[in-house]
């Protein structure tokens, strides 16, 4: 009897290893790239109305755009930039998760103005960069681009799409 009862322990052990699958363990997402679309050109103007730079500018408008802004994005030509436009003048926070670049992010007024500067915000940081007053526009720039080219609040920017 304890023969036979070792044998059908041995018969259950054999089926339950081969009734068991291996699963796969799961692959990485591969991270998506995105290279820069220019949609248009920006001027950024003294209050003197002077040029201190222009800019080659991708548009983000769509939810998906504002949303993805730079993440992911591994290089950023010096002339080029985004430019967020948002539906109605508020205070919306910005952050830098997934983003490798470190930035400037310049937001600004309905009618222009830049309001408010961050520089050199921390690649990957998901800490929040919320300004204190309202904007329409953020552009954002590689860091060291507003001391280069002495890019000041009271400023202003003068943008176009591309036709």
């Amino acid at each position: 009897m304890p023969k036979r009862i070792l044998i059908i322990l041995g018969l259950i052990g054999i089926c339950f290893l081969f009734s068991c699958k291996k699963t796969a363990s799961p692959t990485p997402e591969p991270t998506p790239k995105y290279e820069f679309r220019q949609d248009g050109t920006l001027e950024i103007i003294s209050p003197e109305g002077i040029t201190k730079a222009t800019f080659a500018i991708e548009i983000a408008e769509k939810e998906e755009e504002l949303m993805r802004g730079l993440k992911y994005r591994e290089t950023m030509a010096e002339n080029q930039a985004m430019l967020f436009i948002f539906e109605f003048p508020d205070i919306y926070d910005f952050w830098m998760q997934d983003t490798y670049l470190p930035l400037d992010m310049l937001f600004i007024a309905s009618d222009g103005t830049i309001n408010y500067i961050y520089e050199k915000a921390i690649p990957f940081s998901e800490n929040r960069i919320t300004p204190s007053s309202l904007h329409k526009y953020v552009l954002e720039v590689n860091a060291g681009t507003v001391k280069k080219f002495n890019i000041k609040t009271g400023d202003k920017i003068k943008w176009k799409r591309q036709s």
